[in-house]
């Protein structure tokens, strides 16, 4: 019995249990990114993404640059990327609040510039009229 408590334990949190990933999360503070070979540390705070603070900031900025240039092409956003544009601007602030997570000038920095540029996306839907609205 006991064999078949440490295989589930050691089974991956399916993705559809936040709640257990965020539980299990806390327990484990030490871990590489999953990103190529980078062994990077990944923080508390990106355990759920399994990534280091750079690789989740170089796939935002990518994330938010497409978001604006579809904006710019007068397509409209659906929902999944606006609601994806909402939380990253609450997970940034997160992330600046903690000490731990954004530990150099150039890494607090980059998280300044991200916010900037999800307001950017807010402000050039707001203007140019689409049905975005946040």
């Amino acid at each position: 019995m006991h064999l078949h408590i440490i295989a589930q334990v050691r089974q991956p949190v399916p993705a559809w249990c936040p709640a257990k990933r965020r539980l299990l999360s806390g327990l484990t503070q030490t871990r590489a990114c999953q990103v190529g070979a980078c062994s990077d540390r990944v923080p508390v705070t990106l355990t759920e993404h399994g990534v280091c603070l750079g690789h989740y900031l170089e796939d935002a900025f990518a994330r938010v640059s497409s978001a604006l240039e579809m904006r710019r092409r007068g397509k409209v956003l659906d929902a999944r990327t606006i609601a994806w544009l909402q939380a990253q601007g609450d997970f940034v602030v997160q992330l600046l609040s903690k000490d731990s997570v954004a530990q150099t000038a150039e890494e607090r920095t980059r998280l300044l510039e991200l916010l900037l540029c999800l307001a950017n996306v807010q402000e050039y839907s707001r203007q140019n009229a689409g049905p975005v609205s946040w």
